[in-house]
């Protein structure tokens, strides 16, 4: 396998699992369908938010040591 081979593939199981739904989408959706939109929105919101401290937390090296 080439380097182009092994970068095409990578790059398309990498795309594959970043549009498929995961946990956090069938939160949201129960939420929806349970609470309501206003509910939803600060599921969501939630999870965005805890996103990006994870991210911040990673970039700064604290990742390795939560993990």
């Amino acid at each position: 396998m080439t380097t182009l081979q092994a970068l095409l593939a990578f790059s398309l199981a990498a795309g594959l699992l970043t549009i498929t739904p995961g946990l956090d989408t069938a939160l949201v959706l129960r939420t929806a369908a349970t609470e309501g939109p206003r509910r939803a929105f600060a599921a969501a919101l939630g999870i965005g938010i805890g996103c990006l401290v994870w991210g911040v937390a990673a970039a700064c090296g604290a990742g390795a040591l939560l993990t």
